[in-house]
C-alpha cells in the first residue's frame, strides 16, 4: 500500500494502460461536456463555457501532483456551491426567485434543461466542479472516482433527457473502459511485460511471481468483464425506450405518424424522418368559420427540434387578454371522439369552459391537466386578429424586448449561409411582412411535399434550405421560422390541426391526419400572425388518399356518422384557412417575388446542385454514408479497448505464438535450421517442461525421453553451431521435421 501511495505522491510513470485509462476517462467526461456544449450552443456563444472548462481542467492538472484528495473534494464542493450562488445571484432580478424554485422542482422531475430560460448561465455555473474532479482523480489514478464524477454528471443529463442516446452510450463505454484500463494500471507495474510462456515457467520463479501473476490475472479478468459490458450494453440500450421518449417527437407506439405525440403536446419536439398519416377521428368542432385549431407553440430552436421554455401556470377561469390590436370574437365548441391530451383552440384563446381542468402554457395556450376521453367536451372563446396586409406592412419593427429576447434565438452553430440565402431571397422586401410572404411563397414553390424524407443529423433548417428537395410540414415551418429569425423578425413554431372535414354549415370533423405545423410571426400592435409555408395542394391530396385507403380497409375509426358522404351536406370548396383574417384591400400592391422577378426560373435556388439532394440525383452513383463523429469515436474506443484487453489477457501473444509455430517463411539455411529447432523446442516445452537454465540440449532431450525427430533436428543445429555450414538439403529436412512435430503435437 505504501508503494502505491508513494507512486501517487511522486512522479507517476506513463504506461500504455495509463494512457488508455486517461483517454477513456476523457471520453466519459466528454459525454456530459458535449451535452453542456450543445445546450450552450443552442442559446448563445459557447466561448465563456469553453474558457471556464479549460481553466478547471488546467487547474486540476497542475494540482494533481501535490494536492491531497480530501482537499480536492472540498474544492469541488466549493466550486459547485459558488456556481449555484452565482446562478441564483444573477436570477434575482429576472426572473424572480420563484421561477428558480419552479425550475429546480421541474428538473428533479425530469424536465429538460433547454426549457429553462437562463440555461446558458446554469451550464456555466455547473461545469467547473465535475471537470475539476474528474480530471484531478484521473491524473491521481483514482479512476473509479473520476468515472463517478463524470458519470454522475451524465446521469443528471440523462434524467433531464438532454443527453442523447449516442452521447450517453459514449459516456458509458468510456466509463467502463476507464475502470478496466485503470485496474490494469494499478495492479501491474508500468514496465511489466507478460511473456507467452507456459504455466510451468511461473511456478519455477517462486511464490512472489505467482502472487504477481494472480494480480495480473485479476486485471485480465476485470478488462474482459469491461469488454463484455461494452459489447452487451449497446444491445440493451438499443432495446430500451429512448431517454427522450417523453418529448414531442411526432411519433407514437403504432408507428411514426404526423400526429403521434402531438396528442401529448409535451414541452419539446424532435424532428423525425419518414412518417405516415393517422386517419382516426380525434374531435369534432362547431365554429362559425374554419380555423387552424392550435395546440401549442415552441420558441427555442435546438437545431434538430423545438423546445417550449418557461413554466405552465394555473388557469383560474378568468378572461385572458386578447391580441394588442383589433380583433373579433370566435366561439368554438369541441367534443373529443377519442383519447386526446390537448385542448385545440383558434388563436388567440381568451376563455375556457370545460369538464377537464387546464393550465396555461408560457405562450398563453390551454393545456389539459388530465387526458380527454371520448365524449368529453369544452368551449373556447378566442379573439381572432383583424389586420389587413396594408396594416401589417406598416406595423414596423419596434418589437418589445420580451419578444426579441425569446423569439430571435438561434443556435450559435447555425451556418451563416442560412442568413445569406434568406437575405438574397428577400432583397426587395421593404418590411417584415413582405419578407415573411416572400419566404412563405418561396418554400411553397421550391420544395415538394413528401412524407418520405431522410432526417438530417443536425441543423434541419439549413439542410432543408440548401440540400433537400422535399419534406413535410415540420420541415417547412422550421425552416421558415429560422429564416425569419436571421432577418431579425420574431417568429415561432406552432402545431395543431387544420380545420378538418366540413360536415355541416358550422361543424367540422378533425382526424389525426389533420395534425399540422405552421409559423407565427410577430407584428407590433397586432401580435402573432399565422403563415403556412407548406404547399396545401399536395398535402390535402395525401390526406384524402389516406382517408380513402382507411375506408377501403374497413377502418371504422376514420369516420363518424356524419362523414363518408352520409350527412348529405355538400361543403363549398375552400382552400386551407388563410394566414390573415381579412381579404386583401383593393389596389394593394402585389406580393413581391424574390429579387423582384415573376419568373420562377430567375429565382435563386440555394440548393447545392453539385452533389444532388438527399433524395438522390438523376442516375448518379449513391455513395455509402460516412459514420458520424460519435459513431467513429465509439468504434475507436471499442477497438482500442478490445486490442488492449486482448493483449493484456495474453490472447494476442497466444495467437502470435500459434502463427509462429505453424508458419515458417524460408530464408537462408542457417536461419531456417535455427527457427525450426526453436519451434520443436517450444512444442516440447508445452508437452513436457521448458529447458532449465544451464541445461544442455542433449541432457534436456534425455530427461524428457524425446523422440528421434527431436534428436535429429538437434543434431542438425549442432552442425550449424559448431561446423559453421549447413546445406540447403539439411535446412529442408529441419523445416520438414519441425512441421511434422507441430502438426502431430
Amino acid at each position: 500500500m505504501s508503494g502505491v501511495t508513494g507512486r501517487l505522491r511522486g512522479a507517476l510513470p506513463w504506461s500504455e494502460t495509463r494512457v488508455l485509462a486517461l483517454l477513456a476517462v476523457a471520453l466519459a467526461l466528454g459525454a456530459p461536456l458535449r451535452t453542456m456544449y450543445h445546450l450552450i450552443d443552442v442559446v448563445g456563444d459557447p466561448t465563456l463555457f469553453l474558457a471556464v472548462s479549460a481553466v478547471s481542467l488546467a487547474a486540476a492538472a497542475l494540482l494533481a501532483r501535490f494536492l491531497p484528495p480530501v482537499v480536492a473534494l472540498v474544492i469541488g464542493v466549493v466550486l459547485f456551491a459558488a456556481g449555484l450562488v452565482w446562478y441564483i445571484t444573477n436570477l434575482t432580478t429576472d426572473p424572480a426567485i420563484a421561477d428558480l424554485l419552479r425550475d429546480t422542482a421541474a428538473l428533479l422531475s425530469g424536465r429538460r434543461l433547454l426549457q429553462i430560460a437562463n440555461v446558458r448561465l446554469w451550464v456555466i455555473s455547473f461545469a467547473p466542479a465535475p471537470v475539476f474532479l474528474a480530471t484531478y482523480f484521473a491524473l491521481r489514478r483514482w479512476y473509479v472516482t473520476a468515472v463517478m464524477a463524470a458519470g454522475t454528471t451524465l446521469t443528471f443529463f440523462v434524467l433531464t433527457t438532454d443527453a442523447g442516446v449516442v452521447t450517453t452510450l459514449l459516456g458509458v463505454v468510456g466509463g467502463f473502459a476507464a475502470i478496466g484500463f485503470g485496474n490494469l494500471d494499478t495492479l501491474s507495474p508500468p514496465d511489466e511485460t507478460i511473456p507467452p510462456a507456459s504455466s510451468d515457467t511461473a511456478s519455477a520463479t517462486g511464490g512472489d511471481a505467482a502472487e504477481g501473476d494472480a494480480g495480473v490475472d485479476s486485471g485480465r479478468r476485470a478488462v474482459l468483464e469491461q469488454l463484455a459490458a461494452i459489447i452487451v450494453l449497446p444491445t440493451i440500450l438499443s432495446r430500451a425506450p429512448s431517454v427522450s421518449g417523453s418529448a414531442l417527437s411526432f411519433t407514437d407506439e403504432s408507428g411514426t405518424t404526423v400526429e403521434g405525440s402531438l396528442l401529448d403536446a409535451d414541452e419539446s419536439l424532435t424532428v423525425q424522418g419518414d412518417i405516415s398519416l393517422t386517419p382516426t377521428v380525434r374531435f369534432t368542432v362547431e365554429s362559425e368559420e374554419p380555423r387552424y385549431w392550435r395546440v401549442a407553440a415552441y420558441d427555442r430552436y435546438t437545431g434538430d427540434g423545438w423546445v417550449r421554455t418557461g413554466n405552465a401556470s394555473p388557469y383560474g377561469g378568468n378572461r385572458l387578454t386578447g391580441p394588442p390590436g383589433d380583433s373579433r370574437p370566435l366561439r368554438q365548441s369541441y367534443e373529443a371522439e377519442s383519447a386526446i391530451s390537448t385542448v385545440p383552440a383558434a388563436w388567440k384563446p381568451i376563455r375556457y369552459d370545460g369538464e377537464i381542468d387546464v393550465e396555461l402554457t408560457t405562450h398563453r395556450g390551454f393545456q389539459p391537466i388530465e387526458q380527454l376521453t371520448a365524449g368529453d367536451s369544452y368551449e373556447v372563446t378566442s379573439e381572432v386578429v383583424v389586420a389587413t396586409p396594408r396594416q401589417l406592412r406598416d406595423a414596423g419593427e419596434d418589437y418589445p424586448d420580451r419578444i426579441t429576447q425569446r423569439y430571435l434565438q438561434l443556435p450559435d452553430s447555425t451556418p451563416d449561409r442560412v442568413r445569406e440565402t434568406t437575405t438574397t431571397l428577400t432583397a426587395n422586401a421593404e418590411n417584415p411582412y413582405e419578407t415573411a410572404l416572400v419566404v412563405e411563397r418561396w418554400l411553397q414553390n421550391e420544395r415538394e411535399y413528401s412524407l418520405e424524407v431522410d432526417k438530417p443529423d443536425y441543423s434541419v433548417a439549413d439542410r432543408f434550405l440548401h440540400e433537400m428537395d422535399r419534406g413535410y410540414c415540420v420541415y417547412f415551418a422550421t425552416t421558415m421560422v429560422v429564416m425569419l429569425r436571421t432577418q431579425g423578425i420574431p417568429a415561432r413554431f406552432a402545431v395543431g390541426y387544420t380545420s378538418g372535414e366540413q360536415v355541416d354549415e358550422n361543424r367540422w370533423v378533425v382526424r389525426g391526419l389533420n395534425s399540422h405545423a405552421w409559423v407565427e410571426a410577430y407584428f407590433p400592435d397586432h401580435g402573432w400572425i399565422q403563415f403556412d409555408p407548406t404547399p396545401s395542394g399536395p398535402r390535402e391530396s395525401a390526406r384524402q388518399n389516406r382517408i380513402e385507403e382507411a375506408r377501403s380497409d374497413g377502418d371504422d375509426s376514420a369516420d363518424t356518422d356524419e362523414t363518408g358522404g352520409e350527412s348529405g351536406f355538400t361543403p363549398t370548396p375552400t382552400a386551407t384557412p388563410p394566414p390573415l383574417t381579412e381579404t386583401p384591400e383593393e389596389n394593394e400592391t402585389p406580393t413581391p417575388t424574390p429579387n423582384g422577378t415573376d419568373d420562377a426560373g430567375d429565382t435563386p435556388t440555394p440548393r447545392d446542385r453539385s452533389g444532388g439532394g438527399t433524395d438522390g440525383g438523376d442516375g448518379g452513383t449513391t455513395l455509402p454514408e460516412l459514420p458520424s463523429r460519435e459513431e467513429a469515436a465509439l468504434g475507436l474506443v471499442a477497438l482500442l479497448g478490445t486490442a488492449a484487453g486482448l493483449r493484456r489477457a495474453g490472447v494476442t501473444d497466444r495467437v502470435s505464438r500459434a502463427i509462429w509455430l505453424r508458419y515458417q517463411r524460408r530464408e537462408d539455411p542457417e536461419t531456417d535450421v535455427e527457427r525450426a529447432f526453436q519451434r520443436v523446442m517450444a512444442v516440447l516445452a508445452d508437452e513436457h517442461r521448458p529447458r532449465e537454465r544451464g541445461e544442455t540440449v542433449r541432457a534436456y532431450l534425455d530427461a524428457i525421453d524425446a523422440g528421434a525427430e527431436a534428436r535429429r533436428i538437434a543434431t542438425l543445429r549442432e552442425r550449424l553451431r559448431y561446423g559453421g555450414d549447413v546445406s540447403e538439403a539439411a535446412a529442408d529436412e529441419a523445416v520438414e521435421i519441425a512441421d511434422s512435430v507441430v502438426e502431430n503435437r
